[in-house]
């Protein structure tokens, strides 16, 4: 995946997930490449130190979100969730970015 599609994934700008990748970088849990179809890409991949840390922090993840549901409510987390995914699918990141210019 490159940094523009993940950062538009995450709704984070680019500059600011290249910053938050170097220590993954450094710690060699994802090696960052030139792209396949555009040189001037940056592609990210995980590397086997970052699969098996993908690996133990889902199952934590996984658990965090069962007690938040247990402590918050099926129901109400269901409905927050998808307020997230409507905000997040809108263009309001690109509206803030101009003002901010």
């Amino acid at each position: 995946m490159t940094i523009n599609a993940l950062a538009a994934g995450l709704v984070v700008d680019r500059t600011t997930l290249g910053r938050n990748i170097l220590p993954l970088e450094r710690d060699g849990l994802i090696a960052v490449e030139k792209g396949s179809r555009d040189r001037r890409s940056k592609a990210l991949r995980l590397t086997e130190a970052g699969v098996a840390r993908f690996r133990t922090a889902a199952k934590a993840w996984t658990e965090a979100q069962r007690q938040f549901e247990a402590a918050f409510c099926a129901k109400r987390t269901t409905d927050m969730r998808a307020l997230l995914h409507a905000v997040a699918a809108t263009d309001l990141g690109a509206t803030v970015r101009s003002v901010e210019e």
